[in-house]
């Protein structure tokens, strides 16, 4: 937490300095008393209450800071520290749209306020919402450029702003390889190490987030080469260790996967990506049982997880537990009934179940949401046969290969739709274009067997 007075003391106070001195050097137990003797004697100063809040927040007290900066924001309506702080206690306690209220109210305040600036793009980037985390980085990084030319004449020629220049341009290359940017990433990651100097950490995490970038554009072994340097210089990263075994996960590489992600875990047990990305790594290691035992822990740390919901009920419909799919879907639903990709999936669970007017009942409510989707229109293509609408069928199937041609999947459903409206030849065709995509996918097999006998 930062530490300037909002409103500093007329005179100087002894609780108060050694109190300072104490919260600079990081000593909250200690100077936490001096603050609240000296608000025993002075009342509820906006300066006091400040410095109490850093200590109380310190020791994980985040409620209680957070009255107190409340209160301190009551009486000084104009300190942009107040409204700073109390959008960082509202990010850790996870009320993301308030912590980016407060983060811009801060900025509206103070517009050079540059930790308020990263602050409400991270926030961004914990949205997902990686175009607006864009624009405020790349106007950040512009004006930065800006400020260290003008200082290439001084004596320190702009090297005090290198740092911070390494910092946003490191986030914004991440935020490019989450908006599937990957050369972009690539290039301004290589400008943010040139920035970066000696400096081992950010270094690290420059790395790591090229290893991303690499994996993206398909550059499997470079990437996993990358994530190994990036460790070098920080071993005991969990963000790095699981960056590795990400890496190594989608190169068709989970059983190598498996331990960096453990040891992401080791180290930061409360690490919520990384159990989603091992229990996939699990799962295609052929430790299904595994998989799902993680999830649920994932779940019990967090029941509104949409990912671990997701992935847990993919995990039970490949191995045919459709009751169980249904389940992990079905607290999600009620508190977010128009989540396409968890409808898709009710729809699948149903199918198997043999529900099918119940099937095709959420998954044309997907179809509404996402007119688009391939999978949710292969997939009530699917309900439509088993319903006896191939007719109907058929016109999605068609629509979903506009969105993925070639897709192995959507030719092997589509070849069962044609088979079954008679057309045989045309069917065979499709079903032989699905297995040559795909020769293990069991659903062109299956067709294509029934088709010959």
């Amino acid at each position: 937490m930062a530490l300037p007075s909002p409103t500093p003391a007329p005179q100087p106070d002894p609780d108060l300095k050694s109190g300072l001195q104490y919260l600079r050097a990081g000593w909250f137990d200690r100077a936490e008393p001096l603050f609240r003797a000296a608000l025993g004697r002075y009342g509820e100063r906006p300066d006091i209450l400040h410095y109490l809040a850093v200590c109380l927040s310190q020791r994980g007290a985040l409620a209680d800071a957070e009255a107190l900066w409340r209160k301190a924001l009551a009486k000084d309506p104009n300190e942009p520290m107040l409204s700073y702080n109390l959008g960082l206690v509202a990010r850790r306690q996870g009320r993301l749209d308030e912590a980016a209220r407060r983060f811009r109210d801060t900025i509206r305040r103070t517009p050079a306020h540059v930790e308020a600036r990263l602050a409400l793009t991270s926030v961004y980037i914990d949205l997902n919402r990686f175009a607006a985390a864009e624009r405020e980085l790349t106007e950040f990084v512009g004006n930065l450029d800006k400020a260290i030319q003008e200082q290439s004449g001084q004596e320190q020629g702009g090297d005090t702003l290198k740092p911070l220049q390494a910092r946003a341009r490191n986030m914004l290359g991440y935020v490019l390889y989450r908006m599937g940017h990957h050369s972009s990433a690539i290039a301004v990651l290589d400008m943010a190490m040139v920035d970066a100097g000696e400096d081992p950490a950010r270094r690290g995490q420059i790395l790591g987030d090229r290893a991303l970038a690499l994996s993206g554009l398909g550059h499997h072994e470079e990437a996993a080469a990358e994530a190994g340097r990036a460790l070098e210089f920080a071993p005991d990263s969990a963000g790095l260790n699981h960056v590795l075994g990400f890496v190594l996960y989608h190169s068709g590489r989970p059983t190598d996967a498996i331990a960096p992600i453990e040891r992401a875990l080791e180290l930061d047990p409360a690490f919520a990506a990384a159990f989603k990305t091992l229990a996939l790594a699990l799962a295609a290691a052929g430790k299904g049982d595994a998989a799902v035992d993680l999830l649920h822990r994932a779940l019990r740390a967090n029941a509104h997880d949409r990912e671990a919901v997701l992935q847990l009920s993919n995990l039970h419909i490949e191995h045919e537990r459709f009751a169980e799919a249904l389940e992990a879907l079905e607290a999600h639903l009620k508190a977010v009934p128009d989540d396409v990709r968890a409808l898709n999936n009710q729809g699948l669970a149903l199918r198997g179940l043999k529900r099918f007017e119940e099937a095709r009942r959420a998954l044309k409510r997907a179809s509404r949401l996402a007119s688009d989707d391939p999978f949710v229109l292969t997939n009530l293509g699917r309900v439509l046969v088993d319903l006896g609408r191939a007719a109907e069928a058929r016109t999605l199937h068609e629509h979903a290969l506009r969105g993925l041609p070639g897709d192995a999947r959507l030719l092997a459903h589509y070849g069962a739709c044609l088979a079954a409206l008679g057309d045989r030849d045309k069917a065979r065709e499709i079903l032989d274009e699905a297995l040559a995509a795909n020769p293990h996918s069991a659903e062109a097999l299956a067709a294509r067997t029934s088709l010959d006998a």
